[in-house]
C-alpha cells in the first residue's frame, strides 16, 4: 500500500491565530495552569488542579466530586484521581452521607491552601499588570459572558440534525 501524499501548502481556509480568541484563551490558560503547577509543586507539593480542588473545598466544605468537577471545569475522572492523591497526602478527607461522599479539607489541607493562596492571588494580579481598574472590570464581564455561552458553544446549531446534510443515497 502506498502511503498517503502529504499536503505541502497551507489550506485556503485556516484559523488566524492572531484573531482567534480561543487560541489566546488557551495560551493564557495553559501558561497559568502549567506555570502554577510548577511553582505550587516546587514550593508546596501540589499542582494547579490540586489547588483548585483545595480552593473549592475551602469555599464549599462537604461538597461532592461532581460539584468540584463542575466548579473547576475538570473531567470527573481527573477530579477522582486528584481527590485520591490529595487524600493519600492527607490534605482532604471524605465522609459517607448515605449514597453521597462529602469532601472536606483536613487541617493539613487548610494549611497548604493558606500557603498557596497568596501566591495564587499574586500571580493573578501579575497577569493583569498594566490593566486599569475599568479594563479589569470589563475583562471580567467579558469572561463571565463567554462562560455563560459555554452551553451554546458546546452544542452549536450547525450540528443540530436539521442543519446537517442528509445522505440520500
Amino acid at each position: 500500500m502506498t502511503p498517503p501524499e502529504p499536503i505541502r501548502t497551507p489550506l485556503d481556509r485556516t484559523i488566524d491565530r492572531e484573531s482567534f480568541t480561543p487560541a489566546y484563551l488557551s495560551l493564557v490558560d495553559n501558561a497559568h495552569v502549567w506555570g502554577g503547577s510548577r511553582i505550587y509543586n516546587e514550593h508546596f507539593g501540589v499542582t494547579s488542579p490540586d489547588f483548585a480542588i483545595l480552593s473549592t473545598l475551602s469555599n464549599r466544605p462537604g461538597c461532592q466530586a461532581v460539584d468540584i468537577s463542575e466548579q473547576v471545569a475538570l473531567d470527573k475522572s481527573v477530579v477522582s484521581r486528584r481527590l485520591q492523591r490529595l487524600r493519600d497526602k492527607e490534605l482532604i478527607c471524605w465522609e459517607q452521607d448515605g449514597s453521597r461522599r462529602r469532601l472536606y479539607l483536613t487541617s493539613a489541607g487548610a494549611r497548604v491552601h493558606d500557603a498557596v493562596l497568596p501566591v495564587a492571588l499574586e500571580r493573578a494580579e501579575l497577569m493583569l499588570a498594566g490593566f486599569t481598574e475599568e479594563e479589569r472590570a470589563q475583562l471580567q464581564s467579558f469572561l463571565r459572558r463567554m462562560y455563560e455561552n459555554i452551553p451554546l458553544m458546546n452544542h452549536p446549531p450547525s450540528l443540530e440534525p436539521a442543519a446537517l446534510p442528509h445522505d440520500n443515497s
